[in-house]
C-alpha cells in the first residue's frame, strides 16, 4: 500500500523540469531569498478556476496532481485532473458520468471548484461543483490515474443534502476527511459538517457536526489531519443564509479517538460549536462597529499552517471599519491568548492596491510561510502578484518576496509542503489575456536573507509591469 502524502506534507522529487518550464525571478528590487522556479501547466483554465476555500492539490510519492476547471460552452465548464511525474510530463483526464461523457456543470465562481484528496491505496477522490446541491463526487477506478475517474455520488451519506465548499484532508492511517457545509434552511442554518472515509472498509460516513446555531451559517476554510490524527478545522460565520462578508474566524481540533472537540488552549468543547462557545475558539473576533451581517468590518478566507500537531498561525483577510480594502492577517496562539498583526496593509501601499481573496501557510523546521496575493489598479481591471512572507521561530518580523511574475487579473493558489521543506504551489491566473493559466512552482526553504527587499519595491514592480 502507498502511503498517503497530504497537502501539509507532500513529498515532492527535485527532478528536472519539462521543456515548458520557466525561471520565474522576483522583481530585483524585491531581492528574491530562494531559488523558486515556476512552470506553465500545459492546459487552459476556465474563468471559473478560482476559490478562496478549495483544495485542488495533493502530492504523493513524486507526483503532484492538479484539480482544475476548463471551458466548457458558455458559462460552463469540464473539471480535469493533471498528474506530474517526476520527469516533468504531464498527464491529464476528466470527470466522468457513468454514460463515459465528461461531466460538465454551470460556473459558479467561488463556488463551483474542485478539492481533491488521494486515500492510502492511491485512489483519488474529486468533490467538484456543488453550491447548495447534491454531491458531485468521483474515485479513480485505478490508484493515481487521473484518466480513470468516475462518479460515485450514490455512495455519499445524506443524500439529498444541500452540501457547499468541500475540504480535503488525508489522515496517517490513509483514510480521507472532508469537511462541507450543509444548507438545513428549514431550521434557518446552515451547518458545517464532517465526513470520513474509512479505507479498510471502502466507505462514507458522517464524522461529526461541527459548527451550527439557527440564524447563522457556517463557511469552511480549511481542514488539516496531522501526524497523530488530530482534525483541525477552521471556519467562519455569517448570518443566515448567506454573505460574501464573513465574521468571527474560528478553529477547533477533533480527536476521532474520544469523538470529542478542544479548543487551540486545549480545553474541551461542546458540540456543536456555535459562535457564542466559551473559550479562544475565535481567533479574530469582532472589532468596532462589528456585527454577524455588516460589509465592513469584515472577514473573509483563512488558512493554517500545522506542525508536529500543533498550530503555528493562521493566514485570513480582514478589513477594517470604514475601509473597502482587505487587509492579510495572521494570527498566532502564544498560549495563554490569540495575538494578531497585519502582513499586508493595503491602504498604506498606495492608491488601488488590495488583496485577493487567495491564501495558503506552511510550517517546516524553523520556518513558517504565509501566502498571499496583492493587486493594483489596471484600469478598469488590475494586475496581480502571489507573494511569500517567511518567519524563522524565535524571531520576530518577516522576510517577504515575489513568486513567479506578475499576472493580469486576480490570481488564486494553494501550497503543499515535502519533507525537504520545499513547497509546491497551484498558481491559477483564469484571467489571462488568450486564457486562464495553471502554474506549478517549487520553492525550497534553503537560501538565505539578502538585504532591499519590502512589500513596497514588489507593488513598486508591479505597478511597473503594466
Amino acid at each position: 500500500m502507498r502511503a498517503p502524502i497530504r497537502r501539509r506534507a507532500a513529498a515532492l522529487a527535485t527532478a528536472g523540469l519539462a521543456a515548458a518550464t520557466i525561471a520565474a525571478l522576483a522583481p530585483a528590487a524585491s531581492a528574491a531569498v530562494h531559488p523558486t522556479v515556476v512552470e506553465t501547466v500545459p492546459v487552459t483554465v476556465d474563468g471559473s478556476n478560482q476559490s478562496g476555500w478549495w483544495n485542488p492539490l495533493t502530492v504523493v510519492g513524486d507526483t503532484t496532481y492538479f484539480a482544475y476547471n476548463v471551458p466548457a460552452g458558455t458559462n460552463r465548464h469540464q473539471v480535469h485532473l493533471a498528474a506530474r511525474s517526476a520527469d516533468g510530463e504531464w498527464t491529464s483526464g476528466c470527470l466522468r458520468f457513468a454514460t463515459g461523457a465528461c461531466a460538465d456543470y454551470l460556473n459558479d465562481n467561488g463556488h463551483n471548484q474542485p478539492s481533491i484528496a488521494i486515500d492510502g491505496a492511491g485512489d483519488i477522490h474529486v468533490f467538484a461543483s456543488m453550491h447548495h446541491e447534491d454531491w458531485n463526487y468521483f474515485r479513480s477506478a485505478t490508484p493515481g490515474d487521473v484518466t480513470s475517474l468516475v462518479e460515485v455520488s450514490e455512495e455519499m451519506p445524506d443524500q439529498g443534502a444541500t452540501v457547499s465548499y468541500p475540504i480535503t484532508s488525508v489522515g496517517p492511517d490513509g483514510d480521507v476527511w472532508l469537511m462541507v457545509r450543509t444548507g438545513p434552511d428549514a431550521q434557518a442554518r446552515r451547518d458545517g459538517v464532517l465526513y470520513r472515509y474509512d479505507l479498510d472498509a471502502r466507505t462514507w460516513a458522517r464524522e461529526t457536526l461541527i459548527a451550527s446555531a439557527t440564524n447563522f451559517s457556517v463557511y469552511p476554510d480549511d481542514l488539516t489531519v496531522d501526524e497523530s490524527g488530530q482534525v483541525h478545522v477552521l471556519w467562519e460565520w455569517h448570518k443566515w443564509a448567506a454573505g460574501p462578508y464573513r465574521h468571527l474566524g474560528s478553529y477547533a481540533v477533533w480527536n476521532p479517538d474520544t469523538k470529542s472537540f478542544h479548543d487551540v488552549a486545549g480545553d474541551a468543547l461542546p458540540t456543536p460549536i456555535r459562535p457564542t462557545t466559551p473559550g479562544p475558539v475565535v481567533f479574530q473576533p469582532f472589532t468596532a462597529d462589528e456585527s454577524m451581517d455588516s460589509t465592513t468590518p469584515a472577514f473573509q478566507t483563512a488558512k493554517m499552517a500545522v506542525q508536529d500537531g500543533a498550530l503555528q498561525g493562521i493566514t485570513y483577510r480582514y478589513s477594517a471599519a470604514g475601509s473597502t480594502l482587505f487587509d492579510l492577517k495572521w494570527a498566532a496562539w502564544d498560549g495563554s491568548a490569540w495575538n494578531r498583526e497585519t502582513l499586508i496593509d493595503s491602504a498604506s501601499l498606495g492608491a488601488g492596491v488590495d488583496t485577493i481573496a487567495a491564501m495558503d501557510a506552511t510550517a517546516f523546521g524553523s520556518k513558517t510561510r504565509a501566502y498571499g496575493v496583492v493587486s493594483v489598479k489596471e484600469g478598469t481591471g488590475l494586475r496581480s502578484q502571489v507573494v511569500m512572507f517567511e518567519q524563522a521561530k524565535g524571531r520576530t518580523g518577516w522576510a517577504v518576496e515575489a513568486i513567479g511574475a506578475p499576472m493580469t487579473g486576480q490570481q488564486r493558489l494553494r501550497a503543499a509542503t515535502g519533507p525537504a521543506g520545499m513547497d509546491v504551489l497551484y498558481l491559477s491566473a483564469p484571467a489571462t489575456p488568450g486564457g486562464g493559466t495553471l502554474r506549478y512552482a517549487e520553492i525550497p526553504r534553503s537560501g538565505e536573507k539578502r538585504a532591499g527587499g519590502s512589500l513596497a519595491d514588489i507593488v513598486t514592480a508591479l505597478r511597473d509591469a503594466q
